[in-house]
């Protein structure tokens, strides 16, 4: 049951089952094992056995200390302490449990209060901090901060702890951190028009059913429209994927419908402006560089060896979409002068293979139109580096 992660309930089935199955057995008829009785075997002998074989390995070899809090909905808070080691038995290096680390109170999200509890899990066991080769947490303030955070009082207690950030939250704050700056050229958010469309469809059956006769109308399939989440980081790609896959019926819808919510009036706003599909599909041609990087690194197989390797082949793919060849050529990245305007491809040749742009600059035919795209592209991609 622990191996598959079933719930203990589970237990209250399986032994009618076993009888049920082997009518013939003594053993299977005689077999009661239901759900109090599952639980208390592997919460009193199974998991303390496998604790006690883990303490033991972490008294005698080094280990990486990995940890994260839980989201702010209860009193307590959990803050799980798992841990990498090698394992001599299986001659590979495993991910196990070590212990809750469950904080309450007024001060139970503070650095001080997190690392007081795992320090104290590791004393109670008589396990070394001179063991901890590595601590593995996400880069919020309270644990990467230069002061009063876990990385400094571990760094306390052993200053050879290398402090491993999350590669993935840096990978999605740099790219919220350049959509910040588009956003200040262009006024559009792929964010807020994302959470616009999938909550004014979301749970309602007539807005769906009328989208669904514009389809219809366009010569398309119905689909439904996706939510964005700002915390799942993935999400966005897929978000913007489905509205441009199904712009035409909602521009018609939007245009066709009279609605006095605020958000509909934002929606309306959106999808009348011509330029909107034209940063969408900017956002189209960019996020999969984002997204695949960090599928990569999200991957359960073990990926800190090709972190320097995929993170340096990232950057190159950002630099040559705005960069000139000879610009990047026989180049480390910091010798790579970016912000130089004679290192920049002209602006009208950045290489983010918007399909539709030739279409909409012929269209529209202003200067205005034809260069703000651009001028937001560069101011993204400089915020990128």
């Amino acid at each position: 049951m622990v191996q598959h992660n079933v719930p203990f309930a589970v237990a209250d089935h399986f032994s009618p089952l076993l009888k049920e199955c082997f009518k013939d057995s003594t053993t299977a008829q005689d077999f009661k094992c239901a759900s109090t009785k599952t639980a208390c075997i592997i919460n009193g002998a199974v998991a303390p056995y496998f604790r006690n074989e883990l303490v033991m390995k972490m008294r005698e070899n080094p280990f990486t200390l990995i940890t994260d809090g839980s989201n702010d909905t209860g009193r307590d808070k959990m803050n799980p302490l798992t841990v990498r080691i090698y394992d001599s038995d299986t001659n590979k290096v495993v991910h196990r449990f070590l212990d809750m680390c469950t904080t309450s109170g007024r001060s139970c999200g503070t650095a001080e209060v997190i690392f007081q509890k795992m320090n104290e899990v590791l004393q109670k066991n008589a396990i070394t901090w001179g063991n901890c080769v590595s601590l593995s947490i996400d880069n919020a303030p309270v644990n990467t901060g230069a002061k009063n955070s876990l990385s400094s009082r571990a760094l306390n207690e052993n200053g050879n702890i290398y402090i491993h950030g999350c590669p993935c939250h840096i990978i999605h704050n740099t790219a919220k951190h350049a959509g910040q700056r588009f956003l200040d050229v262009t006024g559009f958010d792929p964010e807020d028009l994302s959470v616009d469309v999938g909550y004014w469809f979301r749970g309602s059956t007539n807005r769906k059913g009328y989208l669904s006769e514009f389809c219809d109308l366009h010569g398309s399939d119905y689909m439904e429209m996706l939510q964005h989440v700002s915390v799942r980081w993935l999400s966005l790609e897929s978000c913007v994927n489905r509205i441009l896959q199904r712009y035409e019926p909602l521009t018609s819808y939007f245009k066709s419908l009279d609605e006095k919510q605020p958000r509909f009036k934002r929606l309306v706003d959106a999808f009348s402006n011509p330029l909107t599909e034209v940063y969408l599909l900017f956002y189209q041609a960019t996020l999969p560089a984002f997204s695949t990087l960090n599928l990569l690194l999200q991957r359960e197989r073990s990926s800190i060896f090709l972190l320097h390797e995929e993170m340096t082949k990232f950057v190159r793919k950002l630099c040559a979409r705005f960069l000139k060849p000879a610009a990047l050529q026989c180049r480390e990245l910091d010798d790579i002068h970016y912000k130089d305007p004679a290192s920049q491809l002209p602006g009208n040749a950045p290489k983010f293979h918007i399909s539709r742009y030739t279409y909409f600059t012929q269209s529209l035919n202003t200067d205005t139109f034809i260069r703000r795209p651009f001028n937001s592209v560069m101011s993204l991609v400089i915020s990128l580096m």
